[in-house]
This record gives C-alpha cells, structure tokens and sequence, in this order.
C-alpha cells in the first residue's frame, strides 16, 4: 500500500510538473500590416507610424527610410 501511494503521489507530481510546460501563443495580435500592399501605403489604423510620415505618399516613406537608415550608419553616428 505503501508503494502504490508512492507511486500515485509521484505520478500527480509529474502532471503537475508538466503541465507547467505548455507553451503559449507569443503573438498579441495580428499584424495590421497587410502583404498585398505596398509598404509606403502603411496599413488603417497601424499604431507604429514614424513621425513625418503620410501613409500612403511614397515620397515620404522613402524620405522616412532614408533618415533611418542615415541613423543607423556607424560612419554618420561618429561624426
């Protein structure tokens, strides 16, 4: 009697212990970016839009990506 305790108190340690283990879905929610669309026409409603940048103007989605990139050049930065 004693072992089969044993083992059922070791087997509800294990489920336990398992059950710990599932992993979760790691996105929030789905993009707001959709893939049929070009990139400077930006998405309805997208809460990451940089600043100085009109959704849907390529002019200045490509003005945006320029200063980014410029940023982002370790030979500007030093300077």
């Amino acid at each position: 009697m004693n072992r089969n305790k044993l083992m059922w108190t070791a087997a509800l340690a294990a489920l336990i212990g398992l059950a710990g283990c599932g992993e979760e879905p790691q996105t929030a929610r789905p993009s707001p970016k959709k893939t049929d669309t070009a990139a400077w026409k930006g998405a309805p409603g997208d809460p990451f839009v940089a600043a100085g940048w009109t959704q849907g103007d390529q002019t200045s989605w490509q003005k945006q990506i320029r200063q980014r990139n410029q940023l982002q050049n370790e030979y500007t930065r030093v300077q």
